[in-house]
């Protein structure tokens, strides 16, 4: 009884205590916090658009929440809507480290759903309060031109997108492989494509440098090591060489080519001939019998005549080694097609092809229904042209131009011919010259503009690839003559960042001997290829 007694006094005395001690805590409600003006959806273009939040948030205590209130922390996060990971396994990604009230930040996520999420926290009660919105992140590489760039010192490939969501809205987009797996690799050369209408094979895009070939998902542009074009596109993957160019011969039917050809840097060359069920690359082509090793080394150029559709069965490549064209022809079977074979000489043709020159460049075009044209360079550096026309069954002597009318023509390094036009562009640093082939005679381009820092790093007329584009997909006739608008690609120097390419289009004037600018996007790497991604 003692015990209980001295309990019941203790409980009395320490609730006395609490009676008297009233007053002496700071007893606050909790504030109700209210979020506004958060959208349910934003639908954005991947590594183009930006995701802007600006919500309004409401304390009970505080009234309007702004963004110096010291007793407030924001926070944004982002993770996909269908679950899995965003990056290193991790679910969700800080889109705001700043901790800022709003949120302005580039939508550099490949295309899907995702969940974003808005928080405040009220750092005196931490108390957290927030709500969720869609992010619809759409893919910028659906339709457009495909930028290929290299970018810093390093030259790491890069592609930037000029992405055509619509006629009315057309938009770069940057480094957007980088989300997409795409390897770290370096000193891109190209860009190879081949649209087709057929379901199998289905459209290729690959993506070619110094270091590595890589596949594009044609739909994602996903990529990663295990799409490698040695490993999914040879029967035999080479050893210690890269594909560095591609074409494709178009057959006489609309829907698809009559086969894919390709060199490496070690000067292989190798062809995919698509009548064969389950066409593959072979061994090397430059040899005399199929399967044999190789006996000289090929040029990384393919000639072929781009009219479309196709109206040649050849293609045309160049022995540096033995400094002669050799051809490529469809045969009756497909080991014919498994080699290169010497063109031979016709009695009065307008010239050889074995010319004892080295090879500068070559490329394929529509003028004359199918002439690729090739420039040359003799032991002392001259330079000539030879015009090889290539319908039909290909390899007739043409044109033949020599002792040009071209300043600085020996020096220069990029060019591009018109498929309407005679006409020859090159650059030179950081002046472009327009010459015509019918009057030689050389047009210093002015009017495209470089500022001392900047240089050329491509000239380019990007023919359509898919022969009935116009038809399939109505497009229009100002839409069409692009194909014939000179491309140049330029590199400012001085830029701060690794962003100073630009690319500008320029339509062509075949009676005055001139361009004008129709359109120009900036903020690229340096640009080395362009090629528009076509759609059926």
């Amino acid at each position: 009884m003692k015990i209980n007694r001295m309990i019941l006094f203790l409980f009395g005395v320490s609730l006395c205590g609490c009676f008297d001690d009233k007053g002496n805590y700071d007893y606050r409600d909790m504030a109700d916090i209210t979020i506004e003006n958060v959208p349910e959806v934003i639908e954005v273009l991947g590594n183009s658009d930006r995701i802007i939040v600006t919500p309004k948030v409401i304390s009970s205590l505080d009234g309007e929440v702004k963004e110096d209130n010291g007793n407030f922390e924001f926070s944004y996060k982002i993770e996909k809507k269908s679950g899995g990971t965003m990056v290193a396994g991790q679910k969700w990604v800080d889109l705001n480290p700043s901790k800022t009230l709003n949120l302005d930040t580039l939508a550099a996520f490949a295309a899907d759903t995702y969940v974003g999420w808005f928080a405040v926290t009220d750092k005196r009660s931490g108390v957290q309060t927030s709500t969720t919105f869609d992010i619809k992140v759409s893919s910028p590489t659906y339709e457009g031109w495909m930028v290929l760039c290299n970018e810093g010192e390093q030259e790491r490939v890069r592609m930037d997108m000029i992405s055509v969501i619509s006629a009315e809205r057309v938009i770069p987009a940057y480094n957007v492989l980088a989300p997409l797996g795409f390897p770290e690799v370096k000193h891109a050369r190209g860009i190879g494509f081949y649209p087709t209408r057929l379901a199998n094979p289905d459209d290729v895009i690959y993506v070619m440098s110094e270091e590595g070939t890589y596949k594009l998902n044609k739909e994602t542009f996903k990529t990663d090591e295990s799409w490698n074009m040695n490993n999914v596109d040879f029967i035999i993957p080479p050893t210690d060489e890269h594909v560095v160019y591609y074409n494709t011969v178009n057959s006489s039917n609309a829907s698809a080519a009559l086969a894919c050809l390709c060199v490496t840097d070690a000067g292989n060359a190798y062809a995919q001939v698509l009548s064969t069920p389950g066409a593959a690359f072979e061994k090397p082509i430059n040899t005399f019998a199929r399967g044999e090793a190789p006996t000289y080394r090929v040029a990384p150029y393919i000639g072929v005549s781009m009219a479309r559709p196709g109206n040649g069965k050849a293609a045309i490549f160049y022995d540096v080694d033995n400094q002669r064209f050799m051809g490529w022809k469809q045969g009756y079977v497909d080991f014919l097609m498994q080699v290169l074979n010497p063109i031979r000489d016709k009695d009065g043709a307008l010239f050889t092809f074995k010319t004892g020159m080295d090879l500068v460049y070559m490329e394929s075009t529509r003028y004359s229904n199918g002439l690729v044209y090739a420039i040359l360079q003799d032991a002392v550096g001259k330079r000539c042209i030879y015009g090889i026309n290539m319908s039909g069954n290909g390899y007739v002597p043409e044109s033949k131009y020599e002792d040009l009318n071209a300043p600085d023509f020996d020096k220069a390094t990029l060019f591009a011919f018109h498929s309407q036009f005679p006409y020859m562009f090159y650059a030179v640093g950081n002046k472009i010259y327009l010459h015509n082939l019918g009057t030689n005679t050389t047009y210093p381009v002015n009017n495209i503009a470089l500022g001392e820092n900047e240089t050329v790093t491509m000239l380019k007329f990007n023919l359509y690839r898919q022969c009935s584009l116009k038809d399939l997909n109505n497009q229009s006739e100002e839409f069409m003559a692009r194909q014939y608008e000179l491309m140049v690609g330029s590199y400012n120097a001085a830029a701060p960042d690794n962003n100073g390419g630009r690319l500008g289009f320029y339509p062509v004037d075949g009676v005055n001997n001139s361009v004008t600018k129709r359109i120009e996007y900036s903020g690229f790497a340096k640009i080395r290829d362009v090629v528009y991604r076509e759609r059926r």
